[in-house]
């Protein structure tokens, strides 16, 4: 847009300024190539690009000018106050260094428009790079605070508070990123109503972050560990077999025994693509729910992961290092 603009503002003025012969061509041919660049930026593959690559519109809005100041002869000067805007982009869209980076081309540009060299013409050569670099940095440090600031909205807002896992609406916008070869986990406490009435619902709240530590110091850095709601727990665990699934569970099993005499309950099942994520969920839910109601204590899968054995009891722990610094989740035979 910012390109465009400038290249609509040239075209609709350039004609009624006063300009010599070749003035025409040059400005015209600046254009032309303007949105032929504009064209090719339409078919870039930007998402996958670093974000410092589309310094390459300011960059290209200040090159036509920088062609118009040398090839015509007087025309480049009443443009002068589109420079002011590619640091605006700049300081909008690019960290502040950014700025400092393109004001060598920017002075450059100007001092091409300049047609006598006097201390008062490098007087504003000089005020002017001043104005320039201040309004880059000064959006710069502007558009940084505020995108920390909705950094921290968004965590506040995707955040349990208790137990410092994602909370339900986090989840939800995780598993619009569930993948076949996924696998999600349902984690229920056993019996935790007793200890809320029977040691309060503060000893709860400790039970809670406790067992929401313990998940979030085993699960891998490409893991997701949400706090369902109330005493549920879910995890999306990536390219992860139903098999490595119970590996990790009997690592929790394990880690949990050791920091409380309360059990849990879990429901696995896994994301082959043929279903929807809504349906992955539910059926580790109605997994759970089997495993409550076969005794509780263990886990079971959902009903089209059936071929791996289920896990009951108190396995051994059978785990490896996996290359991003978390565990590479071996399968588990029982």
């Amino acid at each position: 847009m910012m390109l465009l603009f400038q290249v609509v503002v040239i075209t609709v003025t350039a004609p009624l300024l006063q300009v010599d012969e070749r003035s025409p061509g040059v400005w015209v041919s600046t254009a032309v190539a303007a949105l032929a660049l504009l064209a090719a930026s339409l078919w870039a593959p930007w998402r996958s690009l670093p974000a410092v690559s589309t310094v390459v519109f300011p960059m290209a809005s200040l090159g036509a000018l920088l062609v118009i100041a040398v090839g015509t002869e007087g025309l480049a000067h009443a443009y002068v106050g589109l420079i002011p805007v590619c640091f605006v982009y700049v300081g909008l869209f690019h960290r502040a260094w950014v700025g400092v980076a393109i004001l060598p081309v920017a002075t450059i540009t100007y001092i091409a428009t300049l047609s006598t060299f006097t201390v008062s013409a490098w007087l504003r050569v000089g005020i002017y790079c001043a104005a320039w670099l201040a309004i880059s940095l000064t959006l710069a440090a502007s558009t940084s605070r505020h995108r920390k600031a909705t950094e921290l909205l968004r965590s506040a807002t995707t955040t349990d508070s208790l137990t410092l896992l994602g909370n339900r609406r986090g989840l939800d916008e995780r598993l619009t990123r569930l993948a076949p070869g996924d696998c999600v986990v349902i984690c229920d406490l056993d019996h935790f109503k007793r200890v809320n009435d029977t040691l309060g619902h503060a000893a709860g709240d400790v039970m809670l972050e406790r067992f929401g530590h313990t998940l979030s110091a085993l699960a891998r850095g490409r893991d997701y560990a949400a706090r369902f709601g109330g005493e549920e727990f879910v995890l999306v665990l990536t390219r992860t077999r139903p098999g490595q699934a119970l590996t990790l569970l009997a690592t929790l099993r394990a880690e949990w025994a050791e920091l409380s005499d309360t059990t849990f309950s879990a429901g696995v099942a896994s994301h082959r693509g043929d279903r929807s994520a809504a349906e992955v969920l539910a059926a580790a839910d109605a997994a759970m729910y089997r495993a409550k109601h076969e005794g509780r204590d263990c886990v079971r899968l959902s009903e089209w992961d059936c071929d791996v054995p289920p896990l009951d009891g108190r396995p051994g722990v059978a785990s490896g290092q996996g290359p991003d610094g978390g565990r590479d989740y071996g399968d588990v035979h029982v």
